[in-house]
């Protein structure tokens, strides 16, 4: 079932960002701001005291200052799609920024379903990451003229990552050895986009306010689950 529903969501995405063109693109902005600081508080709650109680406190920092190092280097050809950016994009962009997310997305679904555990908390913010991802992926794919069955081919290879990895967490000996190291690693993965969406400046006040609210709404929602 969460392959399914990991699978589906980026689909969905898809679908939406068809839908959307030439239209108001604030709600996902939003929904951007509620994943980044659901991630980072579930991080904070749930995948930091695991990782910090099942490895020593400077391997564990290593580790976490390496995803972030990796996520920068991901972004030098993803131009920070990974929290909402599709910018300084070219004709060659979507096969870069393909790659560069499927990696990004194959990481950070290792941690979903390790040794057999499920992390339903990661699980839905995983879930809600994809979705504005998916649309802005799809954007970008549209805009430089990529045909519809290119964009669906590309789609459906990006959406089987994260399934695809957290089948392996789940089935690989080598999670149930080291997955504490592999989620240090994509704690800083995560930590890296979660705090990029959440102090990147936005200029209307309103919409800072709403901002505000979703996430406070994010860390609480992350604390109860």
């Amino acid at each position: 079932m969460i392959y399914l529903l990991l699978f589906s969501v980026v689909i969905l995405g898809g679908l939406f960002a068809f839908n959307l063109q030439n239209k108001d693109k604030q709600w996902v902005k939003l929904l951007l701001s509620f994943s980044g600081a659901y991630l980072l508080s579930i991080i904070v709650f749930h995948l930091l005291p695991g990782v910090y109680e099942r490895i020593s406190g400077k391997t564990a920092g290593f580790l976490i200052m390496m995803g972030i190092v990796f996520q920068l280097v991901l972004e030098l050809f993803s131009h920070g799609a990974e929290h909402g950016h599709k910018q300084s994009f070219d004709q060659k962009a979507p096969l870069l920024l393909f790659i560069s997310l499927s990696m990004h997305a194959f990481i950070e679904g290792l941690p979903i379903n390790e040794g057999h555990h499920l992390h339903h908390s990661y699980l839905y913010g995983i879930l809600i990451h994809k979705l504005p991802i998916a649309i802005v992926l799809t954007t970008v794919m549209i805009e430089t003229g990529m045909s519809k069955i290119n964009i669906f081919a590309f789609l459906t290879a990006f959406a089987a990552m994260s399934p695809l990895a957290a089948y392996v967490g789940a089935h690989l000996e080598f999670m149930n050895s080291y997955g504490a190291y592999v989620n240090a690693f994509v704690v800083g993965i995560l930590a890296h986009i979660g705090t990029t969406i959440l102090f990147e400046n936005e200029h209307s006040h309103s919409f800072n306010l709403r901002k505000f609210i979703l996430i406070f709404a994010a860390m609480l929602i992350a604390y109860l689950t």
